[in-house]
């Protein structure tokens, strides 16, 4: 059974354009935060997965549409789902709704690599695990 994986934030003051409506790259930055915290429930920390680990997750793809204006103290959903998972690679997509209206959508590619090589590394099999409830 798929569940999807939620967080939500507050559209705010410092993230807005001259325009009033939240500056396109902050889109990312919320799409980062709800990555981590998805990995964080599927028992990965990042923080630890980047420090003790022998791994580094860097993002190698990253795309968004802006479909409705976010705009100060927006309350937004974020909806991830793990779409597809390679052999060292998680591919990610995100939905932003306000109040039931789509607003934007994101994905995001991260690999797995080695610290030491730099070349690609097999995800961890607790990882795998722990994300297949969040995937399709």
């Amino acid at each position: 059974m798929t569940k999807s994986f939620k967080q939500t934030f507050q559209v705010p003051f410092h993230e807005l354009d001259p325009g009033g409506v939240m500056f396109h790259a902050h889109l990312f930055s919320h799409a980062h935060n709800a990555y981590a915290a998805l990995l964080s429930a599927a028992g990965y920390s990042l923080k630890d997965l980047l420090q003790t680990g022998d791994y580094l997750v860097p993002l190698v793809h990253a795309e968004a549409d802006y479909l409705h204006p976010l705009r100060l103290d927006d309350e937004v959903c974020i909806t991830v789902t793990l779409t597809s998972t390679g052999n060292s690679s998680l591919h990610f997509s995100y939905k932003f709704h306000k109040s039931g209206t789509l607003c934007a959508t994101a994905a995001t590619t991260h690999v797995f690599l080695c610290k030491r090589s730099k070349t690609p590394v097999t995800i961890p099999e607790k990882l795998r695990q722990g994300l297949k409830i969040h995937s399709p």
